[in-house]
């Protein structure tokens, strides 16, 4: 929390503590003043010391504060006026609540996924602490039984060196059975490494008898990292422009004296003096995009610059200012996208096969262009993107699918706008129906019976008017099953796709919410949507965590061992969660700072 929020939080405390303290000396004789003092006495009677402890342990989790600050003389003053009663723990005894309040929420998510989920999809990344240790993040995706859609970090371990496939895809199994979600998992994210593949390999072959169609759609590639390793070629083109503009903001910020002079042309020029111009990380395309764009708004200052500075002699050139602009316009689309596959709010998997297929409809376009240096950025990033497009195409397209706005239409549309309305389109369209029918099959082979015969118990259960069942009943009910089955009827997939589209101009519409209006009338398909739309396109779940590990093992508080560092990261994910009023406000790591990925464990990637 900021210090204007908490002042402003203080600020309120105070308030409502002076309105207590006059309604508590100013002499009144009506009910109404009875009624307020009468309910502070009770609320002041209802203490707990139990729970006041549970309190502190949650806030100091929440609030990512230190251990010692309970031992603080300020803190203790204000808890002895505060409540004279309450007695102070240690930091040993509060690092002790911090893990019972961590065992408690645990077996509560333990609970949750045993009963209130389908399966589980997981994503997984690699962090390395200021102690250059390394840590892995694994977070849980699910749609719960009333269609929520919920992510939480389930462990944030330690993992030996060295980082190879094989001991990660280790650290990662032993996580997963030790909470026994082995026979609910979906699929796996990762990022577009070559250890991963490796893990992916281990983890599928280790549970394939508990995945679905044996783990052939298991494995899932981070779109925002491809999308990465794709611009970051076509940026390879024109390394120069970059390189020149990227020392020009960098000679600006090393030095107080020039940074002061920059921003004295800055107001000459009337612009906003509060803005400021990062430096990219190399790494990261979408930092360099944003270097770009900033560096470009303020163009006339740094040219000014150049006459006002003696020493700022390798200064872009007026081509490489030029050249700047029309890379950052033809990247800005791309950063668009990265948004879509980067957003933490409802990211649901019908989403991501129209942007991909945007990308490609980018690209294809400005591989024509008449600037000779987008061309032959486009070109060299068409490569890149025909090498992953197949591995990641037909699951997302499953999911588009499963959205009742677009059905195949939108499949057919994209096809056949990249190939035409020849054989290729035809070949890409009915492999999309392939890996469809398929999934479908397999659900209704897992599912099919069961839901049957409830609905068939449902439906004699309400004709008889609920009397007592007896054996003649229910072998009346194994016959009616039995005629139906016999009976030829089209399936849920097919009575799907036969239905019209919902309107695309409904502004508000929500297909988690759609899909639990429509449970009862497909509950073979609504099995298959709650678990394809849960399956996450990006790690940016994962990767969100470390900007909590960096705060939470700061250079202050760097002798954390590593299962307490596990305990207040996850503890403080599941405790937003569970408390309604911090369940819509997103935490701090959403909105991230360049320097958030300069600690990413760069693991040999795969171009």
């Amino acid at each position: 929390m900021s210090t204007m929020d908490s002042n402003e939080n203080m600020a309120e405390v105070s308030s409502v503590l002076r309105c207590g303290s006059s309604q508590a000396i100013e002499p009144s004789n009506t009910d109404s003043s009875k009624t307020n003092k009468r309910k502070r006495s009770e609320i002041w009677n209802h203490y707990c010391e139990e729970r006041s402890r549970e309190d502190l342990a949650r806030m100091v989790i929440l609030q990512e504060m230190p251990f010692t600050t309970v031992e603080h003389p300020a803190f203790q003053m204000f808890i002895r006026n505060l409540r004279p009663e309450f007695h102070i723990v240690s930091r040993t005894t509060l690092s002790s609540d911090c893990f019972k309040t961590y065992e408690k929420e645990k077996r509560r998510l333990e609970d949750l996924f045993k009963t209130n989920c389908g399966r589980i999809s997981l994503t997984s990344d690699m962090w390395t602490s200021n102690q250059t240790l390394g840590y892995m993040c694994l977070t849980a995706h699910y749609i719960t039984n009333d269609w929520k859609l919920k992510k939480h970090i389930i462990n944030f371990k330690l993992v030996p060196s060295p980082h190879t496939g094989l001991v990660i895809s280790d650290a990662i199994a032993n996580c997963i059975l030790s909470w026994n979600i082995e026979k609910r998992l979906g699929s796996i994210t990762l990022d577009n490494l070559s250890a991963n593949t490796v893990v992916a390999t281990e983890l599928q072959k280790q549970f394939r008898k508990d995945l679905l169609l044996d783990g052939k759609f298991f494995h899932v590639r981070c779109c925002a990292h491809i999308l990465n390793l794709i611009v970051k070629d076509g940026l390879k083109v024109v390394e120069g422009a970059i390189h020149r503009i990227r020392e020009a903001v960098k000679y600006i910020k090393s030095s107080q004296g020039r940074l002061e002079l920059f921003m004295g042309i800055v107001k000459q020029f009337k612009m906003n003096g509060k803005k400021r111009i990062c430096i990219d990380v190399p790494t990261r395309w979408n930092s360099t995009y944003l270097m770009l764009n900033d560096a470009i708004e303020f163009k006339d200052v740094f040219m000014r610059l150049v006459a006002r500075d003696p020493n700022f002699d390798n200064a872009p050139t007026e081509e490489d200012w030029s050249q700047g602009i029309i890379i950052c316009n033809f990247l800005k689309a791309f950063h668009l996208i990265t948004e879509v596959f980067s957003q933490t709010k409802n990211p649901t998997a019908n989403l991501y096969f129209y942007e991909i297929w945007r990308i490609n409809m980018l690209l294809i376009e400005e591989s024509r262009s008449q600037n000779a240096v987008v061309m032959m950025m486009a070109l060299k990033m068409q490569e890149k993107f025909d090498k992953y497009w197949k591995e990641c195409s037909h699951i997302l397209a499953v999911g588009v699918v499963l959205d009742p706005r677009h059905k195949m239409n939108l499949i057919i549309y994209c096809f056949q706008t990249i190939h035409g309305n020849g054989d290729r389109a035809s070949f890409e369209i009915n492999k999309v129906r392939e890996v469809l029918q398929t999934f479908y099959d397999n659900y209704a082979i897992l599912y099919g019976t069961n839901v049957s015969l409830v609905q068939v118990d449902e439906r004699v259960s309400t004709s008889q008017g609920g009397r007592h069942e007896n054996r003649f009943m229910h072998g009346y009910k194994e016959f009616i099953h039995g005629v139906q089955v016999t009976q030829p009827s089209k399936s849920e997939l097919e009575t799907y796709l036969e239905e019209k589209v919902h309107p695309l101009e409904d502004q508000n519409f929500d297909i988690l919410q759609y899909w639990k209006f429509n449970e009862s009338k497909y509950p073979i398909l609504s099995r298959m949507v709650r678990d394809i739309l849960a399956i996450p396109v990006s790690t940016v779940a994962s990767e969100s965590a470390f900007s909590t590990a960096g705060r939470v093992l700061d250079d202050f508080r760097s002798s954390l061992s590593p299962n307490t560092v596990e305990v207040l990261i996850c503890a403080q994910d599941w405790l937003r969660d569970s408390l309604p009023h911090l369940a819509d406000i997103p935490p701090p790591h959403t909105k991230y700072k360049v320097e958030d990925y300069e600690t990413v464990v760069d693991i040999n990637t795969d171009d």
